[in-house]
């Protein structure tokens, strides 16, 4: 039980806490000529939940130390971060685990609740995903929309001029389900990638969820 209890505290700081503080809405963004009013609770919601983040996070990673001062064999990331990794600090270490932390569980568990959900609505293909379990295929994104990014300088991309100050962010749901690019975007059709005419790596098309040096390639594939 007390097992249970700590697995579920730790999903709920490390894992949900971020994701509700990563959609939570700061009013003064839509007013940024009311920047100078005080936002007291937003503020403090989103310092309180860093702080449970990284307090349960050095917890975690002095557990480990412990383990391998006591001679225990290495056996997984933190171990070897924590022998090999000399020169990053403990806040570096703490937010290179947890990024490993969630980008492993709820895009995975989000995934497969869609991918779940598509099979229970049409069992057609069920059988032929069975013989390509392999293969990872979705509709949905975990991540429709990238959180919003400062610009710090003035820029031009791809003919757009942004100026400093601008707070953008990209509509990834609206890239994949775009339909001057996609034929039928809302159907649930991975068979499109047969077709040489889609290419899942053009990102002037699509904007696959991890695309990067740090994705995954069983999750690059969109239907």
């Amino acid at each position: 039980m007390h097992r249970v209890l700590v697995l579920d505290m730790m999903d709920r700081v490390l894992v949900l806490d971020m994701m509700e503080g990563a959609i939570d809405v700061d009013w003064r963004d839509f007013f940024p000529y009311l920047k100078w009013i005080p936002n007291k609770s937003f503020e403090i919601n989103i310092q309180q939940k860093h702080f449970r983040r990284m307090a349960l996070m050095n917890a975690l990673i002095k557990d480990q130390m412990k383990r391998i001062d006591s001679g225990e064999q290495v056996n997984c990331y933190l171990d070897y971060m924590l022998i090999e990794a000399k020169t990053l600090t403990k806040e570096q270490l703490a937010m290179l685990l947890w990024k490993t932390i969630i980008e492993t569980s709820y895009a995975t568990l989000v995934t497969t609740e869609w991918v779940m959900f598509q099979l229970a609505k049409d069992p057609t293909p069920q059988d032929r995903l069975y013989h390509e379990k392999e293969k990872e295929v979705r509709k949905y994104s975990p991540a429709p929309l990238v959180p919003l990014r400062y610009v710090h300088e003035d820029t031009q991309i791809g003919g757009y001029y942004i100026p400093a100050g601008s707070e953008i962010t990209v509509n990834i749901y609206g890239c994949n389900m775009d339909n001057k690019h996609w034929d039928n975007p809302e159907e649930w059709n991975p068979e499109r990638f047969i077709d040489e005419k889609y290419d899942p790596l053009d990102l002037h098309k699509t904007m696959a969820f991890g695309s990067g040096k740090g994705r995954v390639q069983v999750l690059q594939r969109q239907c």
